[in-house]
């Protein structure tokens, strides 16, 4: 988590793209949670579902995939506990997602967020490691 006057931000890495986009959406829910998404046990019924994005630079790949997730939850009521991107270079980002369908959105008691911006992305590919920040509005 970064800090931020009136918004939160995320800052996530891993080995390649993949794993960063995987942890930014773990941090994505992180805050709608107030909890670690794989520690995370609310109630609802498990459920799966492949989630894509797409975009044309790294960053707009970034934000299109978090707000993806965001549509998921907020329209589903799905949170993801478990991520596997399969698909992650710009113009897409795939993934298989695992977790639970809420029976209602009051029932996940994290912050609400509104949209995921372009505010201060950044998005740094590398051979070795990938890093990825993006501020939500809340």
């Amino acid at each position: 988590m970064l800090d931020h006057t009136a918004d939160v931000g995320v800052r996530a890495w891993g080995p390649d793209p993949a794993a960063a986009f995987a942890q930014a959406a773990r941090g994505l829910f992180a805050v709608v949670l107030d909890a670690d998404p794989l520690t995370w046990h609310g109630p609802g019924r498990p459920a799966t579902r492949v989630a894509a994005a797409a975009g044309t630079t790294w960053q707009a790949l970034l934000v299109n995939w978090l707000s993806e997730l965001l549509y998921l939850f907020e329209v589903e009521r799905f949170v993801p506990r478990t991520i596997a991107v399969t698909e992650c270079a710009p113009p897409r980002v795939t993934a298989l997602l695992t977790g639970t369908v809420l029976e209602r959105l009051d029932a996940a008691g994290g912050t609400a967020v509104k949209a995921v911006t372009y505010h201060q992305l950044a998005v740094a590919i590398g051979p070795r490691r990938s890093e990825v920040r993006v501020i939500l509005d809340i």
